[in-house]
């Protein structure tokens, strides 16, 4: 695929069914390593652009941040450029936008599912 978009939402899971279930919780760092797992697999399969979602944690803008640092990041890593409101208006919102744009696949961390990937078929 050429192009993909991650959509991580910060407030996932850490909710009340994980925390009476005694399910595993998964906190924001652990989200930007996912993230940066998923732009580096990104690039071994020749995805030419990634677009990410913006949020109140910035979960993009850091694991973009630490591939850099690193000197691992080597393909073309754009966070929308939207206003964000913290709610689930934002993934509404970032989904359409990359629907726009044309990306072949949306990997989504969070929003009812524990990690999901959408993808059309080529």
């Amino acid at each position: 695929m050429k192009t993909i978009g991650i959509i991580a939402n910060p407030s996932s899971g850490k909710d009340i069914r994980r925390l009476v279930a005694h399910a595993t919780v998964i906190d924001n760092y652990e989200k930007v390593n996912i993230v940066e797992r998923i732009i580096l697999a990104a690039q071994k399969f020749a995805t030419e652009k990634i677009y990410i979602m913006p949020d109140t944690y910035e979960i993009g803008y850091k694991a973009k941040n630490n591939l850099i640092y690193l000197k691992q990041l080597g393909i073309d890593v754009e966070i929308l450029d939207m206003t964000i409101t913290g709610s689930f208006a934002d993934t509404m919102v970032a989904t359409k936008i990359m629907e726009q744009f044309g990306v072949g696949c949306i990997v989504s961390l969070g929003g009812g599912w524990n990690q999901q990937s959408y993808c059309k078929s080529d």
